[in-house]
Protein backbone atom coordinates (compact mmCIF):
# COMPACT_ATOMS: atom_id res chain seq x y z
CA UNK A 1 0.00 0.00 0.00
CA UNK A 2 2.84 2.08 0.84
CA UNK A 3 4.11 2.39 -2.67
CA UNK A 4 0.85 2.02 -4.74
CA UNK A 5 -0.21 5.19 -3.15
CA UNK A 6 2.55 7.11 -4.36
CA UNK A 7 2.03 5.52 -7.35
CA UNK A 8 -1.54 6.58 -8.01
CA UNK A 9 -1.05 9.91 -7.04
CA UNK A 10 1.78 10.11 -9.77
CA UNK A 11 -0.88 9.03 -12.11
CA UNK A 12 -3.98 11.45 -11.22
CA UNK A 13 -1.62 14.49 -11.22
CA UNK A 14 -0.27 13.88 -14.54
CA UNK A 15 -4.08 13.47 -15.74
CA UNK A 16 -4.99 16.91 -13.93
CA UNK A 17 -1.17 18.30 -15.31
CA UNK A 18 -2.56 17.75 -19.02
CA UNK A 19 -5.04 20.39 -18.56
CA UNK A 20 -2.58 23.28 -17.43
CA UNK A 21 -3.60 26.30 -19.90
CA UNK A 22 -0.97 26.26 -22.24
CA UNK A 23 -1.38 22.44 -23.19
CA UNK A 24 -4.78 22.52 -23.40
CA UNK A 25 -4.41 25.84 -26.00
CA UNK A 26 -1.59 24.35 -27.95
CA UNK A 27 -3.25 21.13 -28.18
CA UNK A 28 -6.91 22.35 -29.32
CA UNK A 29 -4.89 24.71 -31.56
CA UNK A 30 -3.45 21.91 -33.54
CA UNK A 31 -6.68 19.19 -32.86
CA UNK A 32 -8.73 21.92 -34.47
CA UNK A 33 -6.50 21.75 -37.85
CA UNK A 34 -7.27 18.06 -38.11
CA UNK A 35 -11.18 17.25 -38.75
CA UNK A 36 -11.23 13.61 -37.12
CA UNK A 37 -11.34 12.17 -33.92
CA UNK A 38 -8.45 9.84 -34.46
CA UNK A 39 -5.80 12.46 -36.02
CA UNK A 40 -6.54 14.71 -33.39
CA UNK A 41 -6.11 12.18 -30.64
CA UNK A 42 -2.49 11.63 -32.30
CA UNK A 43 -1.50 15.06 -31.92
CA UNK A 44 -2.21 14.91 -28.22
CA UNK A 45 -0.58 11.64 -27.90
CA UNK A 46 2.30 12.85 -29.57
CA UNK A 47 2.45 16.03 -27.17
CA UNK A 48 2.05 13.58 -24.10
CA UNK A 49 4.80 11.35 -25.97
CA UNK A 50 6.85 15.16 -25.79
CA UNK A 51 6.26 16.14 -22.24
CA UNK A 52 6.51 12.95 -21.06
CA UNK A 53 10.10 12.16 -22.23
CA UNK A 54 11.34 15.19 -21.28
CA UNK A 55 10.54 14.78 -18.03
CA UNK A 56 11.48 11.62 -16.83
CA UNK A 57 14.97 12.10 -18.49
CA UNK A 58 15.34 15.33 -16.10
CA UNK A 59 13.38 14.16 -13.48
CA UNK A 60 15.12 10.72 -13.30
CA UNK A 61 18.87 12.84 -13.74
CA UNK A 62 17.74 15.52 -10.99
CA UNK A 63 16.55 12.43 -8.85
CA UNK A 64 19.81 10.18 -9.19
CA UNK A 65 21.83 13.05 -8.79
CA UNK A 66 20.12 14.68 -6.71
CA UNK A 67 20.60 18.10 -8.42
CA UNK A 68 17.56 21.21 -9.03
CA UNK A 69 16.07 22.01 -12.26
CA UNK A 70 18.42 25.64 -12.77
CA UNK A 71 16.06 29.19 -12.77
CA UNK A 72 17.50 29.89 -15.55
CA UNK A 73 16.73 26.94 -17.68
CA UNK A 74 13.22 26.73 -16.31
CA UNK A 75 12.89 30.52 -16.97
CA UNK A 76 14.33 29.97 -20.68
CA UNK A 77 11.95 26.92 -21.55
CA UNK A 78 8.82 29.09 -19.89
CA UNK A 79 9.68 31.75 -22.52
CA UNK A 80 10.10 29.14 -25.40
CA UNK A 81 6.77 28.17 -24.00
CA UNK A 82 5.20 31.39 -24.63
CA UNK A 83 6.65 32.03 -28.32
CA UNK A 84 5.81 28.35 -29.10
CA UNK A 85 2.17 29.00 -28.31
CA UNK A 86 2.58 32.11 -30.23
CA UNK A 87 4.13 30.34 -33.50
CA UNK A 88 1.10 27.69 -33.32
CA UNK A 89 -1.32 30.20 -33.02
CA UNK A 90 -0.03 32.19 -36.14
CA UNK A 91 0.03 29.43 -38.55
CA UNK A 92 -3.49 28.30 -37.51
CA UNK A 93 -5.14 31.42 -37.97
CA UNK A 94 -2.84 31.79 -41.66
CA UNK A 95 -3.64 27.98 -42.86
CA UNK A 96 -7.63 29.00 -41.72
CA UNK A 97 -7.87 32.00 -43.22
CA UNK A 98 -6.25 30.38 -46.44
CA UNK A 99 -8.83 27.70 -46.06
CA UNK A 100 -7.63 25.78 -49.32
CA UNK A 101 -7.63 22.12 -48.20
CA UNK A 102 -11.05 22.37 -46.07
CA UNK A 103 -14.68 21.30 -47.20
CA UNK A 104 -18.05 20.09 -46.05
CA UNK A 105 -19.12 17.08 -47.51
CA UNK A 106 -22.93 15.23 -47.99
CA UNK A 107 -24.08 12.67 -48.66
CA UNK A 108 -27.50 10.41 -47.99
CA UNK A 109 -26.74 7.02 -45.98
CA UNK A 110 -29.79 4.52 -45.76
CA UNK A 111 -32.11 7.77 -46.51
CA UNK A 112 -29.82 9.62 -43.79
CA UNK A 113 -28.24 12.59 -45.11
CA UNK A 114 -24.84 12.62 -43.47
CA UNK A 115 -22.01 15.43 -42.81
CA UNK A 116 -18.36 14.77 -42.55
CA UNK A 117 -15.74 17.76 -42.68
CA UNK A 118 -12.53 16.51 -45.23
CA UNK A 119 -9.27 17.75 -45.13
CA UNK A 120 -6.61 16.86 -48.06
CA UNK A 121 -3.74 17.82 -46.03
CA UNK A 122 -2.78 14.13 -45.69
CA UNK A 123 0.92 14.43 -46.32
CA UNK A 124 1.40 17.20 -43.10
CA UNK A 125 0.33 14.62 -41.09
CA UNK A 126 3.85 13.17 -39.79
CA UNK A 127 5.28 16.67 -39.76
CA UNK A 128 2.50 17.83 -37.91
CA UNK A 129 2.89 14.81 -35.62
CA UNK A 130 6.52 15.46 -34.79
CA UNK A 131 6.09 18.98 -34.25
CA UNK A 132 3.69 17.76 -31.29
CA UNK A 133 6.29 15.91 -29.99
CA UNK A 134 8.81 19.19 -29.62
CA UNK A 135 5.83 21.22 -28.47
CA UNK A 136 5.14 18.63 -25.87
CA UNK A 137 9.05 18.11 -25.03
CA UNK A 138 8.92 21.74 -24.32
CA UNK A 139 6.03 22.08 -22.11
CA UNK A 140 7.79 18.87 -20.22
CA UNK A 141 11.01 21.06 -19.75
CA UNK A 142 9.31 23.69 -18.52
CA UNK A 143 7.32 22.17 -15.93
CA UNK A 144 9.56 19.63 -14.76
CA UNK A 145 10.93 21.78 -11.86
CA UNK A 146 7.49 22.25 -10.64
CA UNK A 147 6.55 18.52 -10.81
CA UNK A 148 9.54 17.66 -9.27
CA UNK A 149 8.30 19.58 -5.49
CA UNK A 150 6.49 17.15 -4.86
CA UNK A 151 8.22 13.79 -5.79
CA UNK A 152 10.53 14.12 -2.39
CA UNK A 153 7.52 11.94 -0.93
CA UNK A 154 8.38 9.42 -3.81
CA UNK A 155 11.84 9.23 -2.89
CA UNK A 156 11.39 8.50 0.79
CA UNK A 157 10.15 5.26 -0.01
CA UNK A 158 13.11 5.03 -2.64
CA UNK A 159 14.17 5.69 -5.79
CA UNK A 160 12.65 3.41 -7.48
CA UNK A 161 9.07 4.47 -6.44
CA UNK A 162 10.00 7.84 -7.59
CA UNK A 163 11.11 6.92 -11.16
CA UNK A 164 7.96 4.92 -11.33
CA UNK A 165 5.97 8.28 -9.63
CA UNK A 166 7.35 9.93 -12.78
CA UNK A 167 6.66 7.66 -15.52
CA UNK A 168 2.96 6.98 -14.49
CA UNK A 169 2.78 10.88 -13.95
CA UNK A 170 3.87 10.89 -17.80
CA UNK A 171 1.23 8.01 -18.37
CA UNK A 172 -1.33 9.98 -17.08
CA UNK A 173 -0.45 13.06 -18.81
CA UNK A 174 -0.74 11.48 -21.85
CA UNK A 175 -3.69 9.54 -21.51
CA UNK A 176 -5.55 12.04 -20.39
CA UNK A 177 -4.60 14.80 -23.40
CA UNK A 178 -5.06 12.26 -26.03
CA UNK A 179 -8.41 11.70 -24.67
CA UNK A 180 -9.07 15.80 -24.58
CA UNK A 181 -7.59 15.77 -28.01
CA UNK A 182 -9.99 12.62 -29.20
CA UNK A 183 -12.98 14.65 -28.12
CA UNK A 184 -11.97 17.70 -29.72
CA UNK A 185 -11.75 15.82 -32.94
CA UNK A 186 -14.78 14.30 -32.34
CA UNK A 187 -16.69 17.85 -32.05
CA UNK A 188 -14.84 19.22 -34.98
CA UNK A 189 -15.71 16.34 -37.38
CA UNK A 190 -18.94 16.63 -36.53
CA UNK A 191 -19.23 20.60 -37.39
CA UNK A 192 -22.76 21.21 -39.45
CA UNK A 193 -21.01 23.93 -41.67
CA UNK A 194 -17.91 24.97 -43.02
CA UNK A 195 -18.27 28.55 -41.69
CA UNK A 196 -18.67 26.92 -38.13
CA UNK A 197 -15.16 25.18 -38.73
CA UNK A 198 -13.47 27.98 -39.58
CA UNK A 199 -14.68 30.67 -36.87
CA UNK A 200 -13.57 27.68 -34.21
CA UNK A 201 -10.40 27.03 -35.96
CA UNK A 202 -9.38 30.99 -36.12
CA UNK A 203 -10.96 31.21 -32.42
CA UNK A 204 -8.22 28.54 -31.84
CA UNK A 205 -5.23 30.31 -33.24
CA UNK A 206 -6.59 33.52 -31.68
CA UNK A 207 -6.68 32.27 -28.12
CA UNK A 208 -3.24 30.54 -28.50
CA UNK A 209 -1.74 33.62 -29.85
CA UNK A 210 -3.05 35.76 -26.50
CA UNK A 211 -2.20 32.97 -23.71
CA UNK A 212 1.58 33.15 -25.55
CA UNK A 213 1.64 36.84 -25.17
CA UNK A 214 0.49 36.41 -21.50
CA UNK A 215 2.91 33.72 -20.88
CA UNK A 216 5.77 35.98 -21.70
CA UNK A 217 4.43 38.95 -19.90
CA UNK A 218 4.15 36.78 -16.65
CA UNK A 219 7.46 35.78 -17.17
CA UNK A 220 8.81 38.95 -17.88
CA UNK A 221 6.91 41.11 -15.05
Amino acid sequence: MEIILPLLAGFTLGCIHAFDVDHIVAVTAFASKRPSAAGAAKFGFMWGLGHTTTLVILGALSIIFRFAIPPLMESIAEMAVGLLLIAIGVWVVWTTVRRKHIHVHKHTHDGVEHVHVHSHEHGEDHRHSHSMFWVGATHGLAGTAAVMVVVPVAISQSIFTASLYLLLFGVGTMTAMSIFAYTIGTLVARVPSNSVLTWFQALSGLASITIGFLWIGAKII
